[in-house]
């Protein structure tokens, strides 16, 4: 697995953006960290046209989507990720405090590849940030960016 390609978070509270940072470093995970506060920032990152000669080289290795975004909601995010045939080789993983078996559901028919209900409590949500960097960074291998 590449280090030097990030981890994209799409979110856009920054408190919630802030408390995923510090569960994720707590956690030990040690990737860079970038974010789009926007759902469409996200796409045009994912999805460039036309492609960019360096377009590869600066995907990330996941995406963390939060559901409830102001314009494109995470919904959305997938439905357009699925049309405009992003790389599928990046796992998206929702993290949501819904728990709504319609959106768990929906996600997943959309093509996520993990839904992640966020617990209220801090130390809660440390320890399920450190089973996703195990799932994610130790226990699968994830797909090598061309580039």
């Amino acid at each position: 697995m590449n280090e030097d390609h990030p981890i994209l978070i799409i979110e856009d509270s920054d408190e919630d953006f802030e408390v995923t940072c510090w569960a994720l470093r707590q956690a030990g995970f040690t990737h860079p960290i970038t974010r789009a506060v926007r759902a469409e920032e996200a796409l045009l990152h994912l999805c460039p046209m036309p492609p960019r000669p360096d377009w590869t080289s600066k995907l990330p290795c996941l995406v963390l989507l939060d559901l409830n975004l102001p314009g494109m909601n995470g919904l959305q995010f997938l439905q357009e990720l699925r049309w405009a045939g992003h790389p599928p080789s990046i796992p998206v993983v929702i993290l949501s405090t819904s728990k709504n078996p319609r959106d768990i559901a929906d996600c997943y028919r959309l093509g996520a590849s993990g839904y992640f209900c966020k617990p209220m409590s801090l130390q809660l949500y440390i320890e399920k940030m450190r089973r996703l960097i195990q799932y994610w960074f130790e226990s699968v291998t994830l797909a090598e960016s061309d580039g």
